[in-house]
């Protein structure tokens, strides 16, 4: 089983693919412009990984779940989950379960919508301690944030806000997630991004990619090489049985 992490800069003629359906141009084009070039950049960008891995020529048909997240209407197919992040694009697609994708901004605008719910977050405080402890304490509010974002886009539950719903223990790599028993999450922060990946019930091994439609496929550095980095930044959490859970506040 593996997990595939892939990502591309949203910019003209970067993220395009020809393997895209008549129905995903159909749908783009009843969406405002904005909407419309994230829209295609990110199905380009599933199109192109799923070519890559299993040589599917044309990107299968997408519905949405009672919850909200898309997915394939060929329940064979794998789960995957898409996210944005300024100009950046990300796909998950967890070739076994299900999956989970968020990224976040370390660094955002006053007044925009990442910005406010930054502000308004509320870190248990047990995730408080860990945030205090650690060297940069924003760049750590940011991966927590993006941890229960990537958990709540896999489950798709909207209680997943409530601590006793996600119970997270970063200074040990745990966590217990209320919905699903098997859980586990890859947090990482680069220069400008923090990304994190929650798959179920394991990622086993994670390779991460990177898609320039001009240049093609570059494998970037996977979750062992960055975590044995100098400077790494990489956190793995992992299911803590049910009886073992604390109750945070």
């Amino acid at each position: 089983m593996a997990t595939h992490f892939a990502r591309g800069i949203l910019k003209d003629g970067h993220l395009l693919s020809v393997r895209l359906s008549s129905t995903s141009h159909n749908i783009a084009r009843q969406l405002p412009a904005y909407r419309r070039t994230r829209f295609l950049a990110s199905r380009a960008l599933l199109a192109e990984l799923l070519f890559m891995l299993y040589g599917i020529s044309e990107l299968p048909e997408i519905v949405n779940r009672a919850d909200g997240k898309p997915c394939f209407r060929d329940s064979h197919l794998p789960d995957f989950s898409i996210a944005y992040a300024g100009n950046i694009v990300g796909v998950a697609l967890a070739t076994e379960g299900q999956c989970g994708l968020d990224m976040e901004l370390l660094r955002v605008l006053r007044n925009t919508p990442q910005a406010t719910m930054m502000e308004n977050y509320r870190f248990t405080s047990n995730e408080n301690l860990w945030i205090n402890n650690q060297s940069d304490p924003h760049e750590a509010r940011v991966q927590l944030i993006a941890l229960r974002q990537s958990v709540l886009k896999m489950t798709g539950d909207v209680n997943l806000d409530s601590p006793q719903s996600l119970q997270l223990l970063p200074g040990s790599g745990r966590l217990r997630c209320a919905t699903t028993d098997q859980l586990e999450v890859i947090c990482d922060a680069e220069d400008i991004l923090a990304w994190s990946l929650a798959v179920s019930p394991s990622i086993e091994k994670l390779k991460v990619w990177e898609f320039d439609g001009k240049y093609g496929w570059r494998s970037l550095p996977d979750a062992q090489t960055r975590a044995n980095e100098p400077a790494a930044r990489l956190m793995r959490f992992t299911s803590l049985p049910a009886e073992k859970a604390l109750i945070l506040n």
